[in-house]
């Protein structure tokens, strides 16, 4: 039977068989986002890095609060096992997702402060100290990201990130700690998300803020 775990985004995924770490880009500064709503429409079991033949787990448009205590048990939900080709090996997990999300943060320093960003910019915020307000955060366009002073080498292929400017929607592929083959029972999977560092300023006064990053982690494993 299926089962997922309820811990922090271990979306240390947003997914799988292993455990992803991703820390906070190089150069910005972060802080604790305690609503993290992500929009997914897919998740695929992949063979590879590159995905080319993949098994769909879900694909719908759902949201979920990945800050969230039952975030994990909530993606559960979304994702059916049911079906799953047999003796065939499975070591990434793709994702698709929305390039828009809502965000409650606040790192010492700055804060969200509600507002709306436009689509592939950053959103300004507002010095901590107050309310903090839920702000709909766009994913920053790459070259909106390049042209922030020491960033300029910044690539989102170092997430498992693959975007073009300006689009609805993005996909992230991630690595199982380990390949996984399905032998006939369905397999356990545990699923955490850690947004502890998933609010991002660029340092300086607030004007810019954007979502980092969350750290995800998926465990598979015979039952």
């Amino acid at each position: 039977m299926l089962k997922f775990g309820n811990m922090f985004f271990v979306l240390s995924v947003l997914f799988f068989a292993s455990s992803v770490d991703a820390s906070p880009i190089t150069g910005t500064l972060s802080g604790q986002a305690t609503r993290y709503d992500v929009t997914i429409t897919k998740v695929e079991l992949c063979q590879s890095a590159t995905c080319t033949a993949p098994f769909v787990l879900g694909s719908s448009s759902k949201v979920f609060d990945i800050a969230s205590a039952s975030a994990g048990e909530e993606v559960g939900k979304f994702i059916d096992l049911q079906g799953i080709p047999l003796f065939q090996t499975w070591s990434h997990v793709r994702v698709t997702m929305s390039t828009s999300f809502v965000i409650s943060g606040d790192d010492g320093t700055c804060k969200t402060n509600g507002g709306s960003g436009a689509r592939g910019a950053f959103l300004a915020g507002a010095a901590s100290g107050g309310a903090v307000l839920p702000a709909t955060m766009q994913l920053p366009n790459q070259a909106t990201v390049q042209a922030v002073p020491g960033l300029a080498g910044f690539n989102y292929s170092t997430y498992g990130i693959t975007q073009t400017d300006g689009a609805s929607q993005f996909t992230m592929t991630i690595a199982l700690a380990s390949p996984y083959t399905c032998k006939g029972e369905l397999p356990r999977i545990d699923v955490k998300f850690d947004t502890s560092q998933a609010f991002g300023h660029g340092g300086g006064a607030c004007t810019v803020t954007f979502p980092q990053p969350p750290t995800v982690t998926i465990t598979a494993q015979d039952p």
